[in-house]
């Protein structure tokens, strides 16, 4: 599990700045839907919720990026019994991490299709 998760931050590494370009946009279409006058209260809405739904899959973009890029391989041909011992702990952090990610974007599928009422 871990080491598709590593594989897919590191394939998915050089869009790391499109998805922040895309979430300035993003809040930025929030922020105009919210500060514009309540003419068209039902389209507005629905763009601020498909903007807030983008955003959101986005900071989970940006986790994925930033937290699962560079995860200490093992290696077992370690010089000291204590370096192989950190390795292993913080292998066992990564791997509750992972936990926590994958959570985490199951419960964001769920409230997206909660919001978008599919």
């Amino acid at each position: 599990m871990l080491e598709i998760l590593v594989k897919l931050a590191e394939k998915l590494q050089p869009f790391r700045k499109l998805t922040y370009l895309l979430a300035a946009i993003l809040v930025g279409i929030i922020v105009t839907q919210l500060l514009t006058t309540p003419s068209s209260a039902q389209s507005s809405s629905s763009y601020a919720m498909l903007s807030f739904i983008g955003v959101i899959w986005l900071i989970l973009l940006n986790i994925l990026l930033s937290l699962f890029h560079k995860i200490p391989a093992l290696n077992e041909e370690s010089k000291g019994v204590f370096s192989r011992v950190k390795i292993k702990i913080q292998r066992s952090f990564y791997h509750l991490f992972a936990l926590l990610f994958i959570g985490l974007t199951l419960m964001i599928v769920f409230l997206s299709i909660r919001m978008l009422r599919i």
